[in-house]
């Protein structure tokens, strides 16, 4: 069974600069300081299809798994599980509203293997979300205040 993991914040900025730092998601100057995520970028030059990463979390023994971009238009990327304890996908998008834009975190997933989705329900799952909420209020904050 499929999953959905969804975070939304609303967010005044430009689009174009909203597109840009969605796109450095994982490696931009707004991204926390404390973050349990680590982003290490396997593929060199432009974000774009096919770009690879391996992400980790920090805490002893946790969890790492390498992810592939497997889209990006003008106003999402999507990167897709290539191994680890997920398959699927996870997508940063944005919608313009009256206010401005109201942003996306979708993690289409699915748990592998019965101790990952034991320790997923007790302990990652928090984690991950707690992270999800400081990055997306991070994303908020650098971008309506350039």
């Amino acid at each position: 069974m499929t999953l959905l993991n969804r975070h939304a914040i609303k967010i005044k900025c430009d689009g174009s600069a909203l597109l840009s730092q969605i796109v450095l998601w994982g490696e931009a100057v707004w991204w926390p300081k404390k973050s349990l995520m680590r982003f290490e970028r396997l593929t060199e030059g432009e974000v774009k299809e096919g770009t690879r990463y391996r992400q980790s979390v920090l805490l002893p023994f946790a969890p790492s798994w390498d992810v592939e971009v497997s889209g990006l238009s003008k106003n999402s990327i999507t990167r897709v599980f290539l191994n680890g304890m997920f398959s699927g996908s996870e997508t940063i998008s944005f919608l313009p509203t009256h206010f401005g834009f109201e942003v996306y975190y979708d993690m289409s997933y699915q748990v592998r293997g019965v101790l990952n989705r034991l320790l997923w329900r007790l302990f990652f799952r928090k984690l991950h979300d707690r992270n999800i909420e400081a990055i997306l209020y991070n994303l908020k904050k650098y971008l309506e205040n350039r």
